[in-house]
């Protein structure tokens, strides 16, 4: 198995790593084992919708991945890859390692996160212990991660955490946040009262455009009446003011913003026994 980065350097996308056969053995070893380690205990892959945070025992999955770095490329023809050369590559560029393996006839490519924190640079004095006594290294070099961030089956890429895959992969296609143009037809709905539309659209952070992107999605807006929207949040005591018109008023609090939102993202539940009702930050549809 060889050991390859994947760097934010447009050019050299990908590098591989000369292994001496010994250490070959032993990162290959490390990364079966972490791979081993991560499908250990999972018995539900959910399907990536933005929505639900993985329990243990789950993966998220997102089918018909686009490979855009050529991972799965660079496994097959790993003599296609340039070559770490110091002179030429920075460890700095480097935000992800993987290998490939054969796993029960299919191909897998695991993939490690890269942290700044693992790079061991040659700036500064940094020193290793080694022959009794310690000495000073006069070459840049890096520490594994203790576990996979993802895994690539075929055209499946799995993971637990979107926050940490997103950083590695560009997964915008698959949770994207509500743009310009969405925000603005959002804060225009004919249901809803913004006061400036502006000034919404100025202040609309990440958090608020992703909620305004599923809320559009789920289109409930669409689907059920101001009286049907009143009605189930007079259920759970959740207060919409309506302007002279009728329509829900948007609050300019950021806080009454956020929790509007999440209501109107269906984040808000009744447990069928107790009748306890409850905020959910994760949700899927249930079987």
């Amino acid at each position: 198995m060889n050991l390859f980065a994947l760097t934010d350097v447009a050019g050299s996308r990908i590098i591989r790593f000369p292994l001496s056969a010994d250490l070959q053995d032993e990162i290959t070893t490390i990364f079966e084992n972490q791979g081993d380690a991560f499908f250990e205990g999972v018995d539900t892959i959910v399907p990536f919708d933005g929505r639900y945070v993985p329990e243990a025992g789950e993966l998220l999955s997102i089918s018909d991945f686009a490979d855009m770095d050529g991972l799965a490329n660079a496994v097959a023809n790993p003599l296609a890859i340039d070559q770490y050369d110091p002179a030429l590559h920075s460890l700095d560029s480097v935000k992800a390692l993987f290998m490939g393996r054969v796993f029960e006839n299919n191909t897998q490519i695991l993939v490690q996160l890269f942290e700044r924190r693992r790079l061991i640079a040659r700036s500064g004095l940094a020193m290793f212990f080694a022959g009794n006594q310690f000495q000073k290294m006069t070459d840049s070099g890096l520490s594994l991660d203790t576990k996979l961030l993802a895994v690539i089956e075929g055209d499946t890429l799995k993971f637990q955490s979107f926050h940490f895959a997103r950083r590695v992969f560009e997964l915008s296609e698959y949770f994207k946040e509500a743009t310009n143009e969405e925000v603005s037809t959002f804060a225009e709905h004919e249901k809803l009262a913004v006061e400036d539309v502006a000034n919404f659209l100025e202040s609309a952070g990440p958090q608020i455009r992703k909620k305004i992107s599923l809320i559009s999605q789920s289109a409930v807006l669409e689907n059920f009446t101001v009286q049907e929207i009143v009605a189930v949040a007079t259920m759970f005591q959740f207060s919409i003011n309506l302007s002279e018109d009728g329509r829900i008023q948007v609050p300019t609090n950021r806080t009454e913003l956020r929790r509007l939102l999440r209501f109107l993202d269906e984040d808000y539940y009744e447990s069928p026994l107790s009748r306890t009702h409850f905020i959910s930050n994760s949700k899927r549809i249930a079987d």
